[in-house]
C-alpha cells in the first residue's frame, strides 16, 4: 500500500520507513508458528555454519542471485527474521487527521477502518507510554 482514503478524506500515505502512525499486528493465532519459524531458521543457520553448509543454506532461503551471499552472519539472521515476520504481519495506520485505525484484513492489502471512543488517542502508535 503506497496510499490509503481515510473516511475522512485524508491521504494516508506509506512511501518511506520510520512512520509514526504505521505499526504492524501479529495475530496471536500465529505466534506459535511465527516463533517456531525463527527459532527453526536461527537453528538451522547455525547447523549450517558449523557444518560448513552456510552458502547452501542461504541458496535455501534467499534467491541467489540477486541475494549476496558474503554478508556477516547477525545480516542474514536479520533477513530471515524480516522474512518470517512479512509473512505474517498486518499493516495498521492511523489517520493523523481524524485518529481513525485503518487495520489490513489478512494481507490483502485492504483495510478495515475503526473510530476511536475519545478525542484524546491521536498519535496512538506513536505515544512512548
Amino acid at each position: 500500500m503506497s496510499k490509503l482514503k481515510c473516511k475522512c478524506g485524508h491521504i494516508i500515505t506509506d512511501v518511506t520507513d520510520s512512520i509514526p502512525y504505521k505499526g504492524y499486528i501479529l495475530p496471536d493465532t500465529k505466534w506459535e508458528d511465527v516463533s517456531s519459524a525463527l527459532t527453526d531458521n536461527i537453528d538451522t543457520f547455525i547447523d549450517a555454519i558449523q557444518s560448513n553448509q552456510r552458502l547452501d543454506w542461504i541458496k535455501k532461503h534467499f534467491s541467489v542471485p540477486p541475494y549476496p551471499t558474503d554478508l556477516k552472519d547477525s545480516s542474514i539472521i536479520y533477513d530471515s527474521i524480516s522474512n518470517t515476520l512479512l509473512e505474517a504481519k498486518q499493516d495498521i495506520f492511523e489517520c493523523e487527521n481524524c485518529g481513525r485505525i485503518a487495520i489490513e484484513v489478512g494481507q490483502t492489502n485492504h483495510f478495515k477502518f475503526f473510530s476511536p471512543d475519545t478525542d484524546d488517542t491521536k498519535g496512538i502508535l506513536n505515544k512512548s507510554s
